[in-house]
């Protein structure tokens, strides 16, 4: 399965693509991001993740914690993003598209 996400003001664009290894773990493999995604390429590349360990707890998440230590931005939607990829791809979410819209009032 394939996302792309593109991230809003900073213009930036991160595709990733994840394939089950089992019903629990999943290998996870950017294909492109931004120079600080970037950085967290070789934690969440380096081996399968399990999908059951990042569902349980946000403060454990190996994707949050990855992305606090490598992105400037609090509000950047990749790391949530990331975790939407894994849990439709291991089957425990349906895969639809995520929007976040603004209005002026």
């Amino acid at each position: 399965m394939k996302i792309s996400v593109f991230a809003g003001a900073c213009g930036e664009r991160v595709e990733a693509i994840a394939e089950s290894v089992d019903d629990r773990y999943v290998v996870l493999t950017i294909t492109q991001c931004c120079r600080h995604v970037e950085k967290m390429k070789a934690t969440l590349e380096n081996g399968p993740l399990d999908g059951f360990e990042l569902m349980r707890n946000i403060r454990k998440s190996l994707i949050y914690d990855a992305a606090g230590a490598c992105l400037p931005h609090v509000t950047c939607p990749v790391p949530s993003a990331l975790h939407k990829l894994v849990e439709a791809e291991l089957g425990l979410a349906v895969p639809v598209d995520v929007t976040i819209k603004f209005e002026k009032d």
